[in-house]
C-alpha cells in the first residue's frame, strides 16, 4: 500500500480489537485532562475537513492510522465530558494544565 493510501485509509478502515494476546501487550491509563486533550487532537486529525493534520509523510504505515483510530474510538466509548455543554471550557482548563508539562514547540523538541 502507498504511503498516501496508508494516510487515506487513516479515515476509513476501523480498527478490530481481537488481535491475540502476547507478550508485548499494553494498557495505558490516561488522566480525565490527558484523555480530554488526546480526544481532541484525535478527532481533528480525524476530521476530513480541518487543514491542519499530520500529512502521509508523518506516516509509514496504515498500521499507525489503525491504532489512532482505534485509541480514538475508544476515547469516544468512554468520554462523557465532550458531550457536555461546558466542553470547550473542560478542554480549555486540560491544555492549560497539561501544558505545563511540556516546553517545546513540538513533538521532538
Amino acid at each position: 500500500m502507498a504511503i498516501a493510501d496508508a494516510y487515506t485509509s487513516c479515515h476509513s478502515v476501523p480498527m478490530e480489537h481481537n488481535a491475540p494476546e502476547s507478550d508485548d501487550a499494553a494498557e495505558i491509563r490516561l488522566d480525565p485532562n490527558e484523555a480530554v486533550v488526546l480526544f481532541e487532537l484525535l478527532s481533528r486529525w480525524s476530521d476530513p475537513k480541518t487543514t491542519h493534520t499530520p500529512d502521509h509523510l508523518c506516516f509509514e504505515s496504515a498500521a499507525e492510522c489503525a491504532v489512532l483510530n482505534g485509541l480514538l474510538v475508544d476515547l469516544e466509548k468512554q468520554l462523557v465530558g465532550p458531550l457536555k455543554p461546558e466542553y470547550k471550557q473542560i478542554l480549555a482548563d486540560a491544555r492549560s494544565l497539561l501544558a505545563k508539562r511540556w516546553s517545546y514547540p513540538t513533538l521532538n523538541g
